[in-house]
């Protein structure tokens, strides 16, 4: 780029991403309603917790169910479900259901739809908003420190959620490590944010895209794909690692990327996945995240690489991060009324 062209340091959502670390921090020091949200969701009688959200906060919801996998002796079942799903009352209950909804701004349409519709009560979320329409509705809240932000696309509000629920799951489980892996989770991320800013920018815009990871990366890969739609407008799929090697493998062409999102531990399938990618002939480009970190905060620690590739891409194209064209019709489609 020139020395007169746009630079990631000055989009508002760099800006964003650099306040992350403190606002995590914070919610998870805070830990604002956690005690509540776990003890409504295993009180006696409970039997399933239905996780929903939309967008970034599905990613979330998914990351939630995926952790609750490794409890060894789970007092209740947890179960991910799409927030299209419990819209207008489509969703078929049962008895002991307790719903976790997950909406930064607590005004996300279907989870309204599914309270006016007669979801089970009481009801708990994960929000950065206590005084809006889901925050009211819920008899327990956990609540997520959001500064002002610049763009559209979530940083502060993923991360803060992805760490409030873990933070919650932790108390519901008594998993020490994983309350104490929450805590750390925004000063883990500060040096990962200094590393993406050092990274060279791409030095040219791939047609189209592909990211895959295993496990708890897995949400990270979905998050990593939208932040490349939602800022670099690009046609971008996000995959579980095998299904990146198979379903992925077929629909990659020379003039594709593929991006892989490491875990801490080695990963033969990953590796597979990367290069059959690359014969394919697609970029392979490796997100690395925290080696140290829990393999449960992979969502967290792949964010600061995935929102650098997607601001130098946008730029690229001559793209503004921070103002998307779909804004008003994401508003229009996923807001309360």
């Amino acid at each position: 780029m020139g020395s007169d062209a746009p630079r990631r340091e000055d989009t508002g959502l760099w800006g964003d991403l650099l306040l992350t670390p403190g606002t995590v921090t914070a919610t998870a020091a805070a830990a604002d309603g956690f005690d509540d949200v776990a003890a409504l969701l295993t009180a006696p009688g409970v039997r399933r917790v239905v996780v929903t959200g939309n967008g970034a906060q599905w990613h979330v919801a998914l990351a939630l169910w995926l952790a609750w996998l490794q409890v060894p002796d789970p007092p209740v079942e947890v179960l991910a479900v799409p927030g299209g799903l419990v819209a207008q009352g489509q969703f078929p209950w049962r008895e002991g259901d307790r719903l976790l909804a997950l909406s930064s701004s607590g005004e996300f349409r279907d989870v309204i739809e599914a309270i006016e519709a007669g979801a089970p009560r009481p009801i708990a979320t994960v929000t950065a908003n206590a005084g809006s329409t889901i925050g009211k509705a819920a008899e327990a809240r956990a609540l997520v420190t959001v500064e002002t932000l610049r763009a559209r696309t979530h940083t502060q509000g993923y991360a803060g959620a992805l760490v409030a629920g873990l933070g919650v799951l932790a108390r519901m489980s008594g998993d020490h490590a994983l309350r104490v892996a929450t805590e750390g989770a925004g000063a883990r991320m500060t040096p990962l944010i200094e590393a993406a800013g050092t990274v060279p920018s791409p030095t040219g815009r791939p047609h189209a895209g592909v990211c895959v990871g295993t496990g708890p990366a897995w949400p990270a890969a979905l998050h990593t794909a939208l932040c490349l739609r939602e800022v670099a407008i690009l046609p971008v799929d996000g995959y579980e690692t095998r299904e990146g090697a198979t379903t992925g493998r077929f629909a990659t062409v020379p003039g594709d990327m593929a991006v892989t999102i490491a875990g801490p531990r080695p990963d033969p399938l990953l590796d597979e996945a990367a290069g059959i990618l690359a014969e394919g002939g697609a970029e392979v480009v490796r997100i690395a995240g925290d080696p140290d970190a829990d393999p449960r905060l992979a969502p967290v620690t792949a964010l600061p690489q995935a929102i650098a590739l997607a601001i130098d891409l946008a730029l690229l194209a001559g793209l503004d991060p921070d103002a998307p064209a779909w804004a008003g019709a994401y508003d229009q489609t996923s807001r309360g009324r």
